[in-house]
């Protein structure tokens, strides 16, 4: 595995900053791994304030550190799935949303925000299917007797 780095505040926009955090949250939005955390409640009744906050916690790193790479956003990933969902994930899953990620801060900071809109559009569609309308169809009722 090879380490991207990037500098750190080459985002001079709001525009590329608001992106940034956007492309953020659909990569991690997306990963299937936390998705299942927290549709299962792994971290408890308030899983999905924990994915808000795991969000937070990577655009924080770009924000404090002169050089962010996919191996530091990794190990933060990682690390929060075990604190917070006790999910060891194993698959490197993490790596590809850390490579993601990395990905999405070049090119905010080059002003396309094609990815930040394909993953934001992969998002809204899974959205959209998992909120379709559910068609109930009753039955009428059978007694034990017309079973037989």
């Amino acid at each position: 595995m090879t380490s991207l780095q990037v500098a750190k505040n080459l985002l001079t926009t709001p525009t590329q900053h608001a992106r940034f955090e956007l492309g953020v949250c659909m990569a991690i939005y997306n990963w299937e791994a936390l998705t299942v955390a927290v549709q299962s409640f792994w971290g408890g009744p308030n899983s999905e304030d924990k994915r808000d906050w795991m969000v937070g916690s990577i655009v924080e790193l770009y924000e404090q550190q002169q050089q962010v790479d996919s191996e530091d956003i990794e190990d933060r990933l990682l690390q929060i799935m075990e604190d917070e969902f006790e999910v060891a994930v194993e698959d490197d899953s993490a790596y590809d949303v850390a490579e993601k990620i990395v990905r999405i801060f070049g090119q905010c900071r080059e002003g396309d925000f094609s990815l930040v809109d394909s993953l934001y559009q992969k998002y809204q569609t899974k959205a959209n299917r998992s909120s379709a309308p559910v068609h109930v169809v009753e039955q009428e009722e059978v007694s034990g007797d017309e079973m037989e």
